[in-house]
C-alpha cells in the first residue's frame, strides 16, 4: 500500500447538504480532516526521514568490501645486533573478495526489509488516520450533546413557566418551583459541561495536525446515515488487506532472504593483499602477493542455516496465527455492528416516537392535574435520554464500522450518501 491507496481508504465521503448551499455557514468534512493530518501530523513527517535512511542503507548493503592499505614495519627494534640497518618495510593493498552471491543477498536483504518497513510504516499511517476519523465522531457526538444539553435546557424553562402559570392558579405548590430551580440549575451545569468537553475534543482532533489549538469550523458529519457492509464471508476473503497479514507476508520473503544469505557463507571470503617490501640493509625493494583462503567456512556456516531455514518456516504459522487472531476480532466486531444497527432502528422508529408522545401526554396531563411534575419530569427525561442514545448507537455502528474496514483493508464511509 502507498498513499494513494491509504487516502483512498480514508478520505470519507461525508454529505454536506447544507454546504452546498453558498449561503450555508463553512464546515469541516472528514477528507479534510484526513488531509491535514497526511499532510502535517509530526510522526508521518518523520517516516519520510525513514525511508529516506532504509534507501540509504540499500546502497550500503550492495557495496562490496573495501580495499585496505596495510604498512608494516618489521625488525625496527631490538638488540644482538638487530637495529634499523636491518628494518623491512612492507606495503600492500588488501582486497576482500566476495562471493557475488553474497553482495547480491545482501542487497536483497536490504531491499526487503526496506519494504517491511514501508508496511509498518502504512499500518502506522492507518492507525493514525483511523484515530483521527474516531476522534471527528466523537466531534460528533458532542455537538449532539451540546444540542441536547441545550433542549434540556430550553425543556426545563419551559416546564418552568407551566409551573408558574398552575400556581399562579393555585393548582400548584411553591415547593413545585424550587424543586424545578434544582433541575435548571443542574442543566445549567450540564450544559457547561458539554461546551468544555467539545472544545477539549476539538482541541485533541486539531493534534493529529499538529496544531494546538482548534481553531477550525464545525464539523459535519451525518450519523443517522448507517450504510451496510458486506457480509461476513466477503469481508473475510478481504482480510489478507489487513496491513498485519501484509507484514507477515514481507516477514517471510525476508526470512527466506536471510537463508539465502546464510547459505552465501558457505565458501567464506578470500583475501588478496599485494604490495611492496622494502630492505633498509641494502636498500632494495621487491615485490610481494599473498592469498588467504579460509577454511572449514562450510561447516561453521552450517548451524546458521539451520537456524534461518527453521526461522523461515516457523513464518506461515506466525501468519496463519495473526489470521485466526482477526478473524475472531472482526467476527465479533461483525456481531456488535449487526447490533447497534438494530438498537438504532429500534431507538428510532419505537422507542423515540413513543417518548415524545408520551412527554407530550404527561405535559398536558400535568396541566390538567392529572399527572405529578415529577411523572413530567421522568417523561422528559426518557425522551432526551432516548435521543442521547440514538446518537451514541449511531457513532458505535459507525466506529464498529471503520474498525471493520480498517481490518480489511475496504473503503471507509461515514454517512456516506448512497
Amino acid at each position: 500500500m502507498r498513499i494513494a491507496i491509504i487516502i483512498t481508504l480514508l478520505c470519507l465521503n461525508i454529505p454536506a447538504i447544507n454546504a452546498q448551499d453558498k449561503n450555508s455557514k463553512e464546515v469541516l468534512l472528514l477528507d479534510q480532516v484526513i488531509l491535514k493530518v497526511l499532510e502535517k501530523n509530526p510522526q508521518l513527517s518523520a517516516q519520510s526521514f525513514e525511508s529516506q535512511a532504509a534507501a540509504s542503507r540499500i546502497r550500503q548493503a550492495q557495496q562490496s568490501r573495501p580495499y585496505e592499505l596495510k604498512l608494516g614495519l618489521d625488525n625496527f627494534a631490538g638488540n644482538n645486533g638487530l637495529n634499523e640497518d636491518k628494518m623491512e618495510t612492507r606495503l600492500s593493498l588488501v582486497k576482500i573478495l566476495e562471493p557475488e552471491s553474497t553482495i547480491s543477498s545482501r542487497g536483497d536483504l536490504a531491499r526487503l526489509e526496506s519494504t517491511l518497513l514501508k508496511n509498518k510504516q502504512d499500518a502506522i499511517r492507518l492507525d493514525l488516520l483511523a484515530k483521527a476519523t474516531q476522534q471527528f465522531i466523537h466531534i460528533a457526538v458532542d455537538q449532539h450533546r451540546l444540542q441536547i444539553a441545550r433542549s434540556h435546557l430550553s425543556l426545563i424553562k419551559h416546564t418552568s413557566t407551566i409551573v408558574s402559570q398552575r400556581l399562579a392558579a393555585g393548582k400548584s405548590h411553591i415547593a413545585e418551583q424550587r424543586r424545578l430551580g434544582i433541575e435548571l440549575a443542574r442543566a445549567e451545569v450540564e450544559l457547561e459541561h458539554a461546551e468544555h468537553e467539545l472544545l477539549s475534543s476539538r482541541l485533541k482532533l486539531a493534534t493529529y495536525w499538529g496544531e494546538n489549538n482548534a481553531d477550525f469550523p464545525d464539523i459535519q458529519a451525518n450519523l443517522y446515515n448507517l450504510s451496510q457492509v458486506k457480509a461476513l464471508n466477503k469481508l473475510e476473503e478481504l482480510l489478507n488487506n489487513n496491513p498485519d497479514l501484509v507484514r507477515f507476508a514481507s516477514e517471510k520473503r525476508i526470512a527466506e532472504a536471510r537463508l539465502k544469505l546464510a547459505e552465501s557463507r558457505r565458501s567464506g571470503n578470500w583475501e588478496v593483499s599485494g604490495g611492496i617490501r622494502h630492505f633498509n640493509s641494502n636498500n632494495n625493494s621487491a615485490l610481494m602477493l599473498s592469498l588467504s583462503i579460509p577454511l572449514g567456512t562450510n561447516s561453521r556456516a552450517q548451524a546458521e542455516i539451520e537456524e534461518m531455514d527453521f526461522l523461515s518456516q516457523r513464518e506461515p504459522f506466525r501468519y496463519r496465527q495473526q489470521w485466526l487472531k482477526l478473524y475472531s476480532s472482526l467476527y465479533d466486531i461483525y456481531q456488535e455492528l449487526q447490533h447497534a444497527r438494530t438498537a438504532y432502528n429500534i431507538l428510532n422508529k419505537k422507542i423515540i416516537p413513543l417518548s415524545s408522545q408520551a412527554a407530550s401526554d404527561y405535559e398536558q396531563g400535568y396541566k390538567t392535574g392529572r399527572f405529578s411534575l415529577l411523572e413530567l419530569n421522568e417523561a422528559q427525561g426518557t425522551l432526551l435520554n432516548a435521543r442521547l442514545e440514538k446518537v451514541m448507537t449511531a457513532a458505535k455502528y459507525h466506529r464498529l464500522k471503520i474498525e471493520i474496514e480498517r481490518l480489511t483493508g475496504i473503503d471507509l464511509s461515514i454517512g456516506k450518501q448512497q
